[in-house]
């Protein structure tokens, strides 16, 4: 663990004196859907599903974080629309500011896309990797594709579209697979019968839906955070998901974090491990990733790796993998706000340089 930069004393240190350095002159922008009663829905606006939206408690979790790591909260918006209002009829309210992206309102690949979009034509520094990234992150059938193309492995996977048509071809009858919606996050639409033996009528059962189908990986679950530092990619351990018996983390067990992690040193190889780590680093720089995000295995029981999903703003609450691993290697809980809020600014800066 010793040799990532991000996570050694010296760099630690060395984020300190970014904080000192840049704190007084950076004010926060957060950007994140609640549930009620705090966050405030724009009726103008479509909204992400209730399951995306951040609990109460997980906000202020976050809101306490960014202030514990130093920095000074200038305003909060609960939805894309307030926050644009506002800068059009005040941009001067909003020198030297930093957004941070939580945001995620609207529909498919599109959810993550519009504060980036909007941060870039406004030259407004923010948290989170460009919207292409953003939208291509979203949709699985796109990056596994992408990823196979360059080697990187992935499940066999296959597109099944809202009319009922195989984009391409159709898996072999009988085989295991999971079906998936094919722009979602947070498990959604995942579920105990999302995993079945491949067939005809099974899939002519589905919902009008853009569905991923995957081959099904038998074996271990495990998420790897990984944060750009200018030019360079650190990989943190990865982190296995305890999933108490199940054999996929579905939509119910995701909202209600009945689930645990552990490092996956435990019970893999080192050898499967740099394996994982390089394959996370291989495809955060391809698909052009910033700031930081996650890459997700699956595990086969031969120890073979398999990239099934990918956050560009992965969750970074007392109950995440981000959380976990940081607490693991003996740092507090605001330095993830430090990493990402340092790693955002340095990357302003280094695009002010070019």
């Amino acid at each position: 663990m010793q040799e990532e930069v991000i996570v050694n004393k010296e760099y630690v240190k060395k984020n300190e004196s970014y904080v000192e350095k840049y704190s007084p002159y950076i004010n926060i922008i957060l950007i994140a859907h609640v549930q009620a009663p705090r966050g405030y829905l724009n009726s103008n606006q479509i909204q992400c599903d209730t399951t995306e939206r951040f609990s109460v408690e997980e906000f202020h979790e976050i809101y306490q974080g960014i202030v514990s790591a130093g920095f000074y909260i200038q305003s909060v918006y609960f939805n894309e629309l307030d926050f644009i209002s506002d800068y059009i009829e005040h941009s001067n309210r909003f020198t030297n500011c930093l957004v941070y992206n939580l945001a995620r309102n609207g529909l498919g690949d599109n959810k993550k896309t519009i504060i980036p979009a909007f941060c870039e034509l406004n030259n407004i520094p923010y948290t989170t990797s460009a919207s292409l990234t953003c939208a291509l992150c979203r949709n699985k059938y796109y990056f596994s594709t992408l990823l196979q193309a360059h080697n990187i492995p992935v499940p066999q996977s296959w597109l099944l579209n809202d009319t009922g048509k195989w984009v391409h071809d159709a898996p072999r009858q009988g085989i295991p697979v999971i079906c998936k919606p094919s722009s979602e996050s947070a498990s959604q639409g995942i579920n105990e019968h999302s995993v079945f033996a491949a067939s005809d009528s099974k899939f002519k059962t589905l919902k009008p839906e853009n569905y991923i189908i995957q081959s099904y990986i038998e074996g271990e679950e495990c998420e790897v955070p990984v944060f750009r530092y200018n030019n360079s990619v650190h990989v943190l351990p990865p982190i296995g998901i305890d999933l108490k018996g199940k054999q996929i983390l579905d939509e119910d067990t995701s909202e209600k974090y009945n689930y645990g992690f552990y490092l996956l040193e435990n019970t893999q190889s080192s050898s499967t491990i740099s394996q994982i780590k390089k394959y996370a680093e291989q495809t955060f720089n391809l698909l052009q990733m910033d700031v930081y995000g996650r890459v997700d295995f699956r595990i086969d029981r031969n120890g073979n790796p398999y990239v099934f999903d990918i956050s560009t703003t992965p969750y970074t609450t007392l109950h995440s993998s981000i959380s976990f691993v940081f607490k693991e290697l003996g740092y507090s809980y605001s330095d993830i706000y430090k990493a990402i809020i340092i790693s955002a600014i340095q990357k302003y800066h280094q695009k002010d340089k070019n």
